[in-house]
């Protein structure tokens, strides 16, 4: 994964409703008018129904919009951020189950978080604990500007049309977890729904595990803990954690079309669009709906980054990452927005509103190599619009802690009118072995 366990997900700016307003979609009208048909009494044709063709069995519908219900309720929006349903059920159940929306489609994370508080008690996971002390298992995720404690527990899980048994998931935010230890905590914490943006994250990313190998020979502070109780007192300290048990990539584990993702959303243009769908398909080159056609792979290091070129500067640690919600990279010559400081307003000379045509070039560690055209639109403008998909939000990176991340992180944006494949680590497609994405 990402150096010391980082995440490559940029923590999702909301935006408060007051500010861009709510998102409304105006209703197509139903007819009803004067007209006639001359006089003539025979009843009119009635429209042929609809031919409804049910989805392939490897493919997962996903949508870009405002977000779940408890972030209006607490009066903000989400924007670019990619959203899917998945259905958690109490292992070995098929009725105990909860279907889950708005769980935010990450590319930079691995494996199925969900918030505690959502799943409620429809569906009730198994505690995962550690064989060493039989305490329960916790989890630490650290992303680029914050992070998430919960517990580590095992479900049946539905995406798209395909089950997995007994999954290893984190519950994030837990209330059993209690609070993270000292050396979990990393900025922000990000343990409900508003401050996660989400009831939670499909992480899809190109590893078989959140951890792998590191945790599975030792104890890693700041990943997973063993969490045992004496005298009502819970004690954490880090713990090894096998292979197996460890929060593992969900299409992995599936029996077919598990080397990888293809995320295929149509083009936005600026400033942007209310809501979008898309889809994902589980496997790539797999079967005719996930062929990879003439795009090309881009492998990545073993921290999951690559490089890119911009302004004739080389950037190393970048990534290509669905869960950033905007294109995130340093440009001094850029102004920030005056009230948002994470996002870039560009202005002309006299001081108005403007967009700005950029071009990087992302190089793997293969050295295959492509130039990309971007668009900065000026936030501000943007958020006036009342759109949720918006192709040209772009911002600073490293810029909510005043951290000094130099790579570049091509967001959500990226992903509009692309068709984006992720093989996993250890797979082989054409000669390529992932980790690699290809566009």
């Amino acid at each position: 994964m990402m150096p010391a366990v980082l995440f490559a997900r940029t923590r999702l700016r909301l935006l408060a409703l007051s500010i861009v307003g709510a998102v409304v979609v105006a209703a197509c009208g139903g007819g009803g008018g004067g007209g006639g048909d001359g006089g003539s009494s025979s009843a009119p044709t009635a429209p042929a129904p609809p031919v409804v063709v049910a989805p392939a069995a490897n493919t997962l519908a996903v949508t870009v919009d405002g977000g779940p219900a408890a972030l209006a309720a607490a009066g903000f929006e989400a924007v670019n951020v990619l959203y899917a349903s998945v259905t958690v059920c109490t292992p070995g159940s098929t009725t105990a189950c909860r279907t889950i929306d708005h769980v935010a489609v990450d590319t930079g994370s691995i494996g199925l978080r969900v918030v505690a508080s959502v799943l409620g008690t429809g569906a009730v996971p198994t505690p995962s604990t550690d064989p060493s002390t039989g305490g329960p298992l916790r989890e630490c995720v650290k992303f680029a500007d914050g992070y998430s404690w919960g517990s580590v527990a095992v479900a049946d899980v539905t995406i798209g049309g395909r089950t997995l048994t007994s999954l290893p998931i984190q519950l994030i935010g837990d209330a059993a977890a209690g609070s993270a230890p000292s050396s979990c905590v990393s900025g922000p914490s990000e343990n409900d729904v508003v401050d996660l943006g989400s009831n939670g994250i499909l992480g899809i990313g190109s590893f078989l595990q959140d951890c792998g190998a590191a945790c599975a020979s030792r104890a890693v502070s700041g990943m997973y803990y063993a969490c045992p109780s004496a005298n009502g007192t819970q004690t954490c300290s880090p713990t090894a954690v096998a292979l197996t048990r460890q929060v593992s990539h969900p299409i992995a584990s599936l029996s077919s079309d598990n080397n990888g993702v293809v995320i295929q959303l149509p083009a936005v243009s600026s400033p942007g669009v209310a809501t979008l769908g898309g889809t994902i398909y589980f496997g790539v080159g797999t079967q005719a709906d996930n062929a990879l056609g003439a795009a090309r792979f881009y492998t990545l290091l073993t921290n999951g980054t690559l490089s890119v070129t911009y302004n004739g500067t080389t950037r190393a640690g970048s990534f290509i990452d669905s869960g950033s919600n905007a294109n995130f990279f340093s440009d001094g010559s850029i102004a920030t927005c005056a009230d948002a400081t994470f996002f870039y307003c560009p202005v002309t000379g006299s001081g108005v509103a403007t967009s700005l045509t950029e071009t990087a070039t992302i190089v793997g560690a293969n050295g295959v190599s492509g130039a990309v055209t971007f668009t900065v639109d000026n936030a501000d403008r943007l958020f006036a619009t009342n759109a949720t998909a918006l192709p040209g939000l772009a911002g600073p990176n490293g810029s909510l802690q005043g951290t000094t991340l130099s790579g570049f992180d091509f967001g959500l944006p990226f992903f509009y009118g692309r068709t984006v494949s992720v093989l996993i680590e250890g797979n082989t497609l054409n000669g390529t072995t992932g980790p690699a994405i290809a566009f």
